[in-house]
């Protein structure tokens, strides 16, 4: 198993109306391959955690570093994981971040898998909480 996590920036030409249809593509295929993960959207960047078998995990990222909906990917971690960090968030499907209450969701599931003291899990759980608190 292995996880990916990246940030990247919106193509200038992307409306709501586009991000709709690139997460429902993304849950549908993605759901298909069986990766799991998380994808927060927020002040025109994407962060994304792809978690699943090895293989798989690459593919789908050098079509993503290649997808000209985005720019400027940056993989902030790549590492081997024993099991999936995201399988019991909300069915491991990608979701968008945009309310209190999701937020809220997201840190009490954080607090939940911080007491597995699980090395990768606690990288993306700095990672992912730098982001929604520093791009503002």
């Amino acid at each position: 198993m292995k996880a990916i996590c990246y940030i990247s920036n919106f193509s200038k030409d992307l409306s709501k109306n586009d991000i709709d249809e690139l997460i429902n593509d993304v849950n549908k295929k993605n759901k298909i391959h069986d990766v799991t993960g998380l994808l927060i959207i927020k002040n025109k960047h994407f962060f994304q955690i792809l978690e699943g078998e090895e293989e798989k995990v690459d593919e789908l990222y050098e079509k993503i570093k290649v997808d000209s909906r985005h720019t400027g990917v940056i993989r902030l971690l790549d590492t081997k994981i024993e099991g999936r960090i995201f399988k019991d968030y909300n069915s491991g499907k990608f979701d968008v971040f945009q309310r209190f209450t999701s937020m809220k969701k997201l840190y009490l599931y954080f607090n939940w898998i911080k007491n597995a003291d699980y090395l990768p899990a606690d990288e993306l759980i700095k990672l992912t909480t730098n982001f929604l608190n520093n791009n503002k």
